[in-house]
Parts: structure tokens; C-alpha cells; sequence
């Protein structure tokens, strides 16, 4: 079968104006698939059908999903996936999403996040659409979202302690999950303020509808170009949510005494025991990563039936007749 051939999907207004959208300009011959945990045989019987309607396209497992190999779909290494694939499926929900995009690190291999749990910000593509969306990505009918990453380092002095990247946030909390914090927040480097608080999230636009969005934090869309200082139940009522510029260079350090330490989480899945004498550094990363935008995604239609949102009948119709 001779597929039509295109540039892409037709760029509606909005999307012509985000330097952050780009557009495909080859084809898509090498998929590969990642998951970690759950039940895979729905998702699995979609790709068996898709590959065997598309013998031309190469799917590649990863090791979870090794009892779901067969002629022509193989399974690879995380470092083949990450270098041989024009593309990854992500199957699970949020937490896999994260855990890919950490795996293909530097990589700029784009990912569709297919959702097989439950609210899913990252992971958005439901189950029923993947089949029709895989054969538009075929078509090259779908786009590119690039997303920012967060670079976090840990320093005693002038020794590196921890480097690591970060897509949603960067956590920090008390011992035993009720311990005040007392910490020391610089923005490239001019002193910012002292938070005595719960606990205090510094998130990407990404992560302002993760961790910070339960802590009261606004939402930012993926395109505003920004980090988010979101303090958690602080003893002042006067400390609010900041954002800050993405070119600034966050630092914090802990005002605890010397015996206590302060947990620090990395996308909610990497600690670290921050102590006194430790500075984090958290600054945006020289790459992002890129999230695949299947033909007629919307960020808005997405926060509305995430979210629960609601609106006159008469301003759907007309947000409908628009489109």
C-alpha cells in the first residue's frame, strides 16, 4: 500500500506562533515500546494488529515486555532503544513517562504517552485512540511539543555530589513526613528568602500540573518559558507561589541543625539527604525533551477533562463551532 506522504499536520494559528511546536521531516520506520509494570495485553494486542497491518515498521520491546515479542517485534536495550528508535510508546501512566523521558536523556527521541492508568498529564494518549493515532504518525499528521528539563546538582563546597535531570520537580521535605523546614533560597545568586515551611517544590511548567498543582500552585502552560517556587504550608500567610525567569540558576540550602537533614526527591523517585554544609543548584537544562502532540491536541481541552473544568453550554458550542 502507497501511503500519502506529508509535512506534517496543518499548522493552526496558535501552534504557527509557538516557537516550542515543530513538525516531523522524515518518516517514522522504528518504534520502540517501553512499560515497567501492569497489564500489557490490551495495549500489546493493538500493537500486534498495527505491526502486522505495517510490516515495513520495526517494533522494538523492552524487557518488561519481553513475553509479547514475536516475528518482528524484538526486544532491544534500553541503549538500543535510545539510539536506534525514531520513536518511543511509553505504556503506563505519569511515573513511566518520567521514567522514559530520563532514559532517552540527551537523546531528543520524541515519546507518546499512551495512559493505562489513571489521570494522566504526560501520559494523555488513551488506549482506544493509540491504533488511529500510530497509523497519523505515519502519515507524519502530528507534531512535536518540546518540554523543558530541569539541571540539578548537589555541591559540599566545590565537590559534586549528585547530578541528575528532572521533568517535573525538584521536592524537598522534613524527616518523618512532619518535620518544619527551615530553608535558604538564593535566585541566581542574589538571596531570595529564608521558607520556614513544610516543605518546598521548585517545578518546570511541566510540574505545575503535578506535585505543585495539590500544593496550590498555579498552572503554566508548557510554553511559558519559567521555573516555579511553590512553598508548602508555610507559617507565613504573607509566602505565596513564584515564578521565576528560566534563565535564573535556583540555589537552597538547608538552616537545620547539624543533625537534621532534609529529603530531597528528584521527579518524586531519586533522594538525597541534604545536609548543612550541601547546596542544590537547580537551573533549566541545555536539552529538553520532546512529547509527541497527536493531530487536534489541545493543552486547554486537555486541562478541562483532566481537571473536571466546566463552562456554559453556550461557550462550548461556540469553542466548538470555531475549531
Amino acid at each position: 500500500m502507497t501511503r500519502k506522504k506529508t509535512a506534517g499536520p496543518q499548522a493552526d494559528p496558535i501552534s504557527a506562533q509557538d516557537p516550542h511546536i515543530t513538525y516531523p521531516e522524515k518518516d517514522v520506520r522504528h518504534i520502540g515500546v517501553v512499560a515497567f509494570a501492569g497489564n500489557m495485553a490490551p495495549a500489546m494486542e493493538i500493537l500486534h494488529r498495527f505491526a502486522a497491518a505495517n510490516p515495513g515498521i520495526k517494533l522494538y520491546l523492552n524487557a518488561f515486555l519481553k513475553p509479547f515479542a514475536r516475528k518482528g517485534i524484538t526486544v532491544k536495550t534500553d541503549a538500543f532503544l535510545r539510539t536506534k528508535a525514531d520513536l518511543l510508546l511509553s505504556l503506563g501512566g505519569d511515573g513511566t513517562f518520567l521514567s522514559v523521558a530520563r532514559m532517552v536523556r540527551g537523546a531528543a527521541i520524541p515519546i507518546l504517552g499512551v495512559n493505562l492508568g489513571r489521570v494522566g498529564f504526560l501520559a494523555d494518549v488513551a488506549l482506544g485512540n493509540l491504533e488511529r493515532i500510530l497509523e497519523e504518525i505515519l502519515r507524519r499528521e502530528y507534531s512535536y511539543r518540546k518540554r523543558m528539563l530541569l539541571h540539578v546538582e548537589v555541591f559540599n563546597g566545590s565537590k559534586r555530589l549528585l547530578e541528575d535531570i528532572s521533568l517535573n520537580d525538584v521536592a524537598f521535605t522534613g524527616q518523618m513526613g512532619h518535620q518544619m523546614l527551615d530553608l535558604s533560597v538564593t535566585a541566581q545568586g542574589r538571596f531570595l528568602t529564608d521558607y520556614w515551611v513544610d516543605g518546598l517544590l521548585v517545578s518546570t511548567p511541566t510540574g505545575s500540573t503535578a506535585y505543585a498543582l495539590s500544593a496550590g500552585g498555579p498552572i503554566i502552560h508548557p510554553s511559558a518559558d519559567s521555573l516555579l517556587l511553590t512553598p508548602m504550608n508555610p507559617t507565613s500567610l504573607s509566602v505565596r507561589p513564584l515564578i521565576l525567569p528560566d534563565y535564573m540558576r535556583v540555589g537552597v540550602r538547608s538552616n537545620l541543625g547539624r543533625n537534621m537533614e532534609v529529603n530531597m526527591f528528584v521527579d518524586g523517585r531519586i533522594q538525597f539527604k541534604l545536609k548543612p554544609e550541601h547546596t542544590v543548584y537547580i537551573r533549566k537544562h541545555k536539552d529538553g525533551v520532546s512529547l509527541v502532540r497527536p493531530k487536534g491536541a489541545s493543552y486547554f481541552e486537555s486541562l478541562r477533562s483532566k481537571l473536571g473544568w466546566t463552562g456554559s453550554r453556550r461557550s462550548r458550542d461556540a469553542a466548538a463551532e470555531a475549531a
